[in-house]
């Protein structure tokens, strides 16, 4: 469990997801957050990389938030861009814990926006841009209980 200084005067700053994401690291052991994920459909390689791209862009906005709360001492959640495997493709990782969205397609002008590591029976995808900030509360929840190297 990671300690955190009690002052709240500074809240003000802090936006929803932030003081989520304290309350996570605090809490740590906490009931799992459930990841809202849908069936991911062959589509279009036009709206396949749209929806990703919206994602990805998301990221770095989350990631940026997530990592102003951990502790100084604590490693930063890393978001990874794939190049040279022929997908488009990131990754989210922090403590051993790796999140997969890449756009995956089978056949010309279509694809499909997939989310790896879930081990779904059926090919998945996020169920909106809210789906970044649950994977990451789900992280810290998970990883606050390791060690802080």
């Amino acid at each position: 469990m990671i300690a955190i200084d009690g002052d709240n005067s500074r809240d003000v700053v802090f936006t929803p997801f932030m003081l989520h994401v304290r309350e996570a690291l605090t809490n740590a052991g906490t009931a799992a957050v459930d990841l809202q994920l849908l069936p991911s459909d062959v589509v279009g390689i036009a709206v396949a990389v749209d929806e990703w791209f919206g994602l990805r862009a998301r990221a770095e906005h989350v990631l940026c938030e997530a990592n102003g709360m951990l502790p100084a001492e604590m490693e930063r959640i890393a978001l990874e861009d794939e190049y040279g495997t022929g997908e488009l493709a990131f990754v989210i990782r922090w403590r051993g814990q790796a999140t997969r969205l890449l756009v995956h397609s089978s056949e010309p002008h279509t694809g499909q926006l997939l989310t790896a590591s879930r081990g779904a029976a059926q090919p998945v995808k996020p169920a909106d841009q809210g789906f970044l900030e649950d994977l990451v509360i789900e992280m810290v929840r998970a990883g606050a209980a390791e060690p802080i190297d």
